[in-house]
C-alpha cells in the first residue's frame, strides 16, 4: 500500500481517500482510507463515555474514516467488506448518520432483513429530527420478532417521518430500500424517482432504481438508470455489475461481458463478477472464453472484447 507511511495523518488521508472516491478512482480510494484508518490506533468503543471534546472529535474522524471506507467498498459491489467497515464506524460514533443508513442499505444488499431493519429504525431513532416517532428496543441484533411484521412496522415509521419532512432524500430512499424488502417494487419505483427528484446527480440512488426495475423484472427500463449512474460515477462497479446482468437477461451478450470485464479490471478479486463473466461466456457457446475466465487472464479477455 503506496499509502503507508507516506505522512499527513489521519486527516490528510481521509481526505485523500474522499477525493479519490470523489473521482470514481476506487481502487486507490480503498487503499487510501485502508491506511487511514491504520495510521493510529482503533479506540475502543466502551471508552466513549468518558472522552472528553477533543476525544470525541478524534472519535468522530475515526468513525468517518471507517465510514468512507465502507462506503468504497459498497461501490466496489463488496457489501461483506463495507459492512464490517461500517460496524466500526458506528462503534467510534454511535451517532454516525450515514454510517447506520448505509449499514442498513448493505444489510439489504445481502438478503439479511433482520439485521437492515435493525439499522434503519436505529437510524430513525438516534436522528434528531425523528427520534420521537422511532419508540425505544432492544439491542441491535438481539430482537426476537416476525420478520415480516417488523417490516410493515418500519414502513409505517418511515411514512410518517416523511409526513413530517416530505422533501428528505433520505427518506424517500430509505422507503424505497423497504419496499424492496417486501417485494413491493412499484412503490419502490416511486420512492427512488421520488428521491431522485430531490437529489438528481445521486448516482447511487440511480443504481437502487435500476436494480429496483430489474427486480420487477424489467431490464430495458433498468439499463438507463445504469448508464445514468454511470455517467455520475464512470467506475462505478455496482453499477457495472448490475448493468451487465441487465444486458445479460435482454441477450445482449457482448455487452455483458464488457461490463463485468470493465467491473474486474477496478476489483479483480470479484468472485462473483467472474462467475457472471463465464455465465455470459456459456451462453455464447465460447468454451475457448470459458477457460480463459477460468484462468482469471483478465489481460486477454480486455482486449479481445476492447474494454
Amino acid at each position: 500500500n503506496p499509502f503507508l507511511g507516506a505522512g499527513g495523518g489521519r486527516e490528510g488521508l481521509v481526505q485523500a481517500g474522499s477525493e479519490l472516491l470523489g473521482q470514481g478512482d476506487l481502487p486507490q480510494a480503498i487503499l487510501a482510507l485502508e491506511a487511514a484508518v491504520r495510521s493510529e490506533p482503533a479506540r475502543e468503543a466502551s471508552d466513549s463515555t468518558q472522552l472528553d471534546e477533543a476525544g470525541r472529535e478524534e472519535a468522530r474522524r475515526e468513525s468517518v474514516a471507517w465510514q468512507l471506507l465502507g462506503q468504497a467498498h459498497a461501490d466496489a459491489d463488496d457489501d461483506a467488506a463495507a459492512i464490517s467497515c461500517l460496524r466500526r464506524a458506528v462503534a467510534a460514533d454511535a451517532q454516525n448518520l450515514a454510517a447506520l443508513l448505509a449499514l442498513g442499505v448493505s444489510y439489504t444488499n445481502e438478503l439479511d432483513a433482520s439485521r437492515a431493519l435493525d439499522h434503519l429504525r436505529l437510524w430513525l431513532r438516534r436522528h434528531p429530527d425523528f427520534a420521537s416517532l422511532a419508540p425505544a428496543e432492544e439491542e441491535v441484533g438481539k430482537g426476537k420478532y416476525d420478520v415480516w411484521a417488523r417490516q410493515a412496522d418500519t414502513t409505517a415509521l418511515f411514512l410518517r417521518a416523511v409526513g413530517r419532512a416530505p422533501h428528505s432524500a433520505d427518506l424517500h430512499a430509505v422507503l424505497g430500500v423497504l419496499h424492496n424488502l417486501s417485494r413491493e417494487y412499484g412503490a419502490a419505483v416511486s420512492s427512488f424517482e421520488r428521491a431522485l427528484e430531490l437529489r438528481p446527480e445521486d448516482y447511487s440512488l440511480w443504481n437502487k432504481l435500476g436494480a429496483t426495475q430489474a427486480n420487477a423484472m424489467s431490464c430495458a427500463a433498468a439499463v438507463p438508470c445504469y448508464v445514468r449512474a454511470l455517467e455520475l460515477r464512470p467506475n462505478y462497479v455496482r453499477a457495472l455489475t448490475n448493468l451487465g446482468i441487465s444486458y445479460g437477461n435482454l441477450s445482449e451478450q457482448r455487452a455483458a461481458a464488457q461490463c463485468y470485464l470493465k467491473a474486474l479490471s477496478l476489483n479483480q478479486d470479484a468472485a462473483h463478477v467472474w462467475t457472471y463473466l463465464t455465465m455470459v461466456f456459456s451462453a455464447m457457446g465460447r468454451t475457448d472464453y470459458v477457460q480463459m475466465a477460468a484462468a482469471t487472464d483478465l489481460a486477454a479477455l480486455c482486449a479481445e472484447f476492447e474494454v
